[in-house]
């Protein structure tokens, strides 16, 4: 599993957009994002909770793995602000 989890990641950082905010975050909020499109037609606004809740999931998940992952508030952010992103554009569709 871990061995398809980082042949995934390689694929997706190669279209991590070029600037000053790492990949990892931009992949967190490219997450948040297809989340919240894809909830957002169900549930509404709810789907930023959503969002919120897994991400911070995520992250706990993370930090009980530590020897195999990195906890990261600011990944928790990324993924938010990706998720409020995403529900802006398809509410107003």
């Amino acid at each position: 599993m871990e061995a398809l989890i980082a042949k995934v990641n390689a694929f997706l950082s190669q279209f991590c957009i070029v600037c000053k905010v790492p990949c990892d975050k931009q992949m967190h909020m490219l997450s948040g994002f297809i989340i919240a499109v894809v909830l957002t037609p169900f549930i509404g606004a709810y789907s930023i909770l959503a969002v919120s809740t897994i991400a911070i999931l995520k992250e706990i998940y993370d930090y009980e793995y530590k020897s195999i992952h990195t906890p990261d508030f600011w990944d928790w952010v990324a993924t938010v602000l990706g998720g409020i992103l995403g529900t802006v554009i398809v509410s107003l569709i």
